[in-house]
């Protein structure tokens, strides 16, 4: 079925993730495409395959066959790949993950952490105060399910920044017009809910869930329901309804009779800024804890409809690609998660076969996925919350809102995160539980989190 009714919005998703839509669609891509190819995404697609167990290696397998059967089975081509007069390209089990490559683009600021830079630009010309305050949060949009609000912003006086002397009506009308995109920007935001037993008539918990994704048509979601023999199931038979991700074998989000679970985006902090100190004697080195490295270079072709292939030179260090630069000028590599080939599984497809919120919840910090705000309900009227995702990073000695130098011993990002070291409710007094891409923590839980 995904095959069949949603190829070309696989193909596109995995294309995307590889920096390869300029070979389906021309130029009109290539920038797109010299923004993703830097992760270099489809390496380490390959590496997370191969990483994978023999089971999910054989399930990835199953469906790439199924998905290849699908479309030799159609009368025709898919009509998009008519209109560009192309076939598609058969699917393979790798691409899977990039499909969940797109989705860490999607939800992870496409890859790009430009706000991290913008707070450098901002600590380097603003007074300090000034930039807490207008980096402050505002309490009264904040909802936690743990911790208290955030203190209200302190206003700076005139002694720090007067209004009235900041320049002229021609610089603040440059100031205006350089803000505007930013305050015109889209903000799309998810929501989410659960009530335990206690508050429903049946005493089987509720769940309900909005994931707001940008726009598409078809929509990105492919509305599913599976029934098979499960040992484990009631009756024996497992009924799972909900939506698939085209492209992937998982069901995202739904129910199996014994519990129900949705996600919103945790907008955690995933990406971090680094440093990067050439050896001035030899460039192509740079310095690590201990030493110096080399910088390694991949020469990246994208192959371009109706156009010569473009050469993209990638430099790329232990924490990442270089891919920005510091106010000062520094050579700033980019490590994200989704560059870490253990940010890649299918283990959210074990949440078919959970019985209550406790197993849910338990299997959440194991998920290589894009980490989310994970709300589960089940049919005895219990609800939880935890962080779902296996790459939460563990930081050391910089701040990760920063621009740092890992260069140190000690410093960066040091290991990740124990299924005991995540944030988890079961079961609050109130019988209620709510996520909407906002701050759902506080104290060491965010700090963790960011």
């Amino acid at each position: 079925m995904h095959a069949q009714e949603r190829f070309f919005e696989m193909d596109l998703m995995r294309r995307m993730a590889a920096g390869e839509l300029s070979a389906l669609v021309g130029p009109a891509a290539l920038k797109l495409d010299l923004n993703h190819r830097r992760h270099r995404l489809r390496a380490v697609a390959e590496a997370a395959y191969a990483r994978l167990s023999p089971a999910s290696r054989h399930t990835l397998e199953l469906y790439s066959e199924g998905v290849n059967a699908g479309l030799a089975a159609m009368r025709e081509r898919p009509w998009e790949y008519l209109l560009l007069r192309t076939r598609p390209q058969p699917w393979k089990p790798e691409d899977c993950l990039l499909v969940i490559a797109a989705m860490y683009l999607d939800l992870n600021s496409d890859g790009r952490n430009q706000r991290e830079l913008r707070l450098a630009q901002m600590r380097a010309v603003l007074p300090a105060s000034l930039t807490d305050f207008l980096l402050s949060p505002a309490p009264v949009w904040e909802a936690p399910l743990q911790g208290g609000l955030s203190r209200s912003p302190v206003v700076p006086g005139a002694n720090v920044f007067d209004l009235r002397q900041s320049g002229t009506p021609a610089g603040t009308a440059k100031l205006a017009a350089t803000l505007a995109p930013t305050l015109e920007a889209k903000r799309p935001g998810s929501n989410n809910f659960a009530v335990g037993g206690q508050l429903t008539q049946s005493g089987a918990a509720a769940l309900a869930n909005d994931m707001h994704l940008g726009l598409s048509v078809p929509d990105i979601w492919f509305r599913t329901r599976l029934r098979y023999p499960d040992a484990s199931a009631p009756n024996g038979q497992r009924d799972v309804v909900g939506v698939s991700l085209p492209g992937t074998p998982a069901m995202v989000v739904g129910s199996n009779g014994q519990i129900a679970w949705g996600f919103t985006n945790s907008y955690g902090d995933w990406l971090d800024w680094v440093r990067v100190q050439r050896d001035p004697q030899d460039p192509s080195r740079y310095k690590v804890p201990g030493g110096w490295a080399s910088i390694q270079t991949h020469d990246e072709t994208i192959q371009v409809k109706g156009a010569p292939s473009h050469v993209l030179k990638v430099e790329d260090t232990r924490w990442g690609p270089i891919m920005g630069k510091a106010p000062d000028g520094t050579p700033l590599a980019l490590d994200w998660i989704a560059q870490h080939p253990r940010a890649y599984n299918l283990d959210l497809m074990q949440l078919e076969h959970a019985g209550d919120v406790k197993a849910a919840l338990d299997l959440a910090p194991g998920f290589g996925m894009p980490p989310q705000n994970l709300l589960v309900a089940d049919s005895d009227g219990h609800i939880g919350w935890t962080i779902a995702g296996n790459a939460i990073p563990l930081r050391h000695g910089f701040d990760p809102q920063l621009p740092a130098d890992w260069s140190q011993a000690g410093s960066g990002w040091i290991g990740w995160a124990a299924p005991a070291q995540y944030p988890r409710i079961e079961d609050p007094a109130d019988h209620r539980l709510w996520t909407a891409n906002n701050r759902t923590v506080g104290g060491s839980a965010l700090a963790l989190l960011g």
